[in-house]
């Protein structure tokens, strides 16, 4: 039998894979996809630079007239390009382009209006790169939810997950059911994505090969943190009951931790509603990893 021969090569400190450019530094990674960016921003004329992703309003539904199918599959094709950047090196507009992914099949001039918005954001800032930079390997979970911000009075899903400090997973969803109350929202919120969280460690912990501990998950609601870690109060439905249960019990057997974080230290608030100037700033930079703190 012929003998296996491992082969390597030295393909020096930058590499390029998917329209990412990945460059190796000392002590961090930079990925940047400025050169895909400018390539979309290329495919519409005349765009407007804009400091945020969406205005206050992107989650309403406005009817105007719809697009023709010829301007649908450019709208399609567009939003398809924006959402393989956001997965790799721009998570901080995922709430905007989150939306628009569910207008394909009908959209509108309005929601051409949105999406535009979007680019010209991207036009203000192509040159954001994402920053690669891990502390240690503790995994921490940001998860938030903002109450009836749909128009069909849904409430929508923010979920953050950051390991040593570097952000790993950002996901921007509307909930599926109604709730009555901000609690229930935040409720819904963290037992639809504790299971997630827990599946996350095990596998960080399988492919390091090391003892992670316990994620630890953040929520900004006090009155949830108590249901899930005391148990008690008055839950209206037997569905939302038995979420309260299931958080309770992972974290009564140690398999999460839950932990307190402020609105101002909840990464994933902006994940839930369109932030606006200072505030969008500072989750970019989290997100980014560019943040100093």
């Amino acid at each position: 039998t012929k003998e296996f021969i491992w082969i390597t090569m030295d393909v020096g400190k930058v590499h390029s894979y998917l329209g990412m450019q990945i460059e190796f530094e000392d002590g961090f990674v930079k990925v940047d996809m400025k050169h895909f960016i400018e390539k979309m921003l290329g495919e519409v004329d005349n765009l407007q630079e804009h400091p945020t992703p969406a205005d206050k309003n992107v989650f309403t539904v406005e009817e105007s007239e719809k697009l023709s199918e010829t301007d649908r599959k450019k709208f399609h094709t567009l939003v398809a390009k924006l959402l393989f950047l956001s997965k790799r090196a721009r998570p901080d507009f995922s709430l905007a382009n989150g939306f628009l992914c569910t207008r394909f099949s009908r959209a509108m001039k309005e929601d051409r209006r949105k999406l535009y918005r979007l680019l010209g954001f991207l036009k203000r800032t192509k040159d954001e790169v994402f920053i690669l930079r891990p502390s240690d390997l503790e995994l921490l979970a940001f998860i938030d939810a903002a109450f009836a911000s749909h128009p069909d009075s849904k409430s929508h899903t923010g979920i953050a997950i950051f390991i040593g400090g570097v952000l790993v997973f950002a996901a921007s969803r509307k909930q599926k059911c109604v709730t009555k109350s901000p609690t229930e929202s935040e409720l819904v919120a963290l037992t639809d994505n504790i299971g997630f969280v827990e599946l996350f460690a095990e596998f960080f912990g399988f492919t390091t090969i090391t003892e992670v501990k316990s994620p630890m998950i953040y929520q900004d609601f006090t009155s949830v943190i108590s249901l899930v870690t005391k148990g008690g109060g008055v839950v209206r439905t037997k569905h939302l009951r038995v979420r309260m249960n299931l958080c309770k019990e992972a974290y009564d057997e140690e398999r999460i931790r839950i932990g307190y974080a402020n609105t101002n230290d909840m990464k994933a608030d902006g994940l839930t509603k369109p932030l606006q100037g200072e505030q969008f700033q500072k989750l970019k930079t989290f997100m980014l990893g560019t943040s100093t703190d």
